[in-house]
């Protein structure tokens, strides 16, 4: 092997083979290729590298028809993994990396030699999705068993609701990578319904544990799509300038924060869900206006006399008559209050 910046399409050159790799060692080759790559910290930023017809070669040698779907699994958890582990590093915090002096070494050591298992599949994780079933992820922080137990009921019953709910108390068991499960809940879930309180609002901001791993993953998809609907805070307690992480502070939240929360909150939350949000009235019909009717007039006009005819054109073309014929007149208004006037007119 030549150049170990092309090794990943060598040693994996399907899909499919590139899936049965360790996660370490796709870490190592995707690392390797970044490296190659990453002539200026532009060519190193997740959008650049997924632009369509692969311009800075991330997917070099792949099948023209395999390279899409290799893209989003290369920057999906292994790229995650590499920043986590801080081999990959954003000096300017806008999304443009660098390998790091960490990475420029894990690259040095040598590769695992003892055989891990293939990864379990995508779509054995949670089952395969049910039509017209929608799917939410619950993310939360561990703060106690009083806590942990208010989830649990919440997930329960919008599960009895009509949603299907990943939930790492049901989909998470022993032996699986954490990791690998919180990108695949957050990526494979319809919606991800965050439960926000102080506490999780740190643990983000701090990029602390579970809950900071999965902020890594839900703000690198925010990224992505700016407009998406599919992320909802959730306010369990203190408020929502205190208890919503800074990425989802500008997201319109649902209040489940009294104990017990409000029932109209929570049929917020589940018609959301189900797509069956509440919709405005019907637009009516134009009123009927009667015929004739007077218009309001402006303050300072003054009324017609009810008595005086409407006035006809005169011979000479004017409605005033000729010039030598008209009546001299003067107009003067009385003035009760500022800003007030009582017009009237004296000829």
């Amino acid at each position: 092997m030549n150049d170990p910046s092309n090794a990943l399409s060598e040693i994996a050159p399907t899909l499919l083979d590139l899936k049965k790799l360790p996660l370490d060692q796709k870490m190592r080759l995707l690392l390797a290729r970044l490296k190659k790559i990453g002539r200026n910290e532009s060519s190193l930023n997740k959008h650049n590298l997924s632009l369509p017809g692969d311009p800075y070669g991330l997917v070099y040698g792949y099948p023209d028809e395999e390279k899409k779907a290799v893209m989003e699994h290369l920057l999906g958890t292994p790229w995650i993994k590499l920043v986590n582990e801080g081999y990959l590093v954003d000096l300017s915090g806008q999304g443009f990396h660098r390998v790091s002096e960490e990475g420029e070494e894990f690259l040095k050591q040598e590769p695992q030699s003892t055989p891990v298992p293939a990864p379990i599949p995508e779509s054995t994780l949670f089952g395969a999705a049910i039509d017209g079933v929608p799917r939410a992820f619950i993310s939360y922080s561990w703060e106690g068993p009083e806590h942990q137990e208010w989830v649990f009921r919440l997930a329960t019953r919008l599960q009895g609701d009509g949603i299907e709910i990943i939930f790492d108390r049901w989909h998470l068991h022993p032996g699986q990578e954490k990791q690998h499960f919180m990108e695949q809940a957050v990526t494979k879930s319809d919606f991800v319904v965050v439960i926000c309180t102080e506490n999780y609002a740190t643990r983000a901001t701090n990029r602390e544990g579970g809950v900071g791993y999965e902020s890594m993953i839900i703000t690198s998809q925010m990224a992505d799509h700016i407009l998406t609907r599919k992320f909802i805070p959730v306010l369990r307690s203190g408020g929502f300038k205190i208890s919503l992480p800074l990425y989802i502070k500008g997201r319109m939240g649902v209040d489940l924060s009294g104990t017990p929360y409000r029932e109209d909150e929570y049929e917020r939350l589940i018609r959301v869900l189900h797509g069956e949000s509440t919709q405005p009235p019907p637009i009516g019909k134009k009123p009927a206006f009667a015929e004739g009717s007077t218009p309001k007039m402006d303050v300072g006009t003054a009324p017609p006399s009810a008595t005086s005819a409407a006035p006809g054109p005169s011979p000479s073309g004017s409605i005033l008559g000729p010039p030598n014929k008209r009546p001299n007149a003067f107009a003067h208004a009385e003035y009760d209050k500022p800003g007030l006037a009582e017009p009237w007119v004296r000829a």
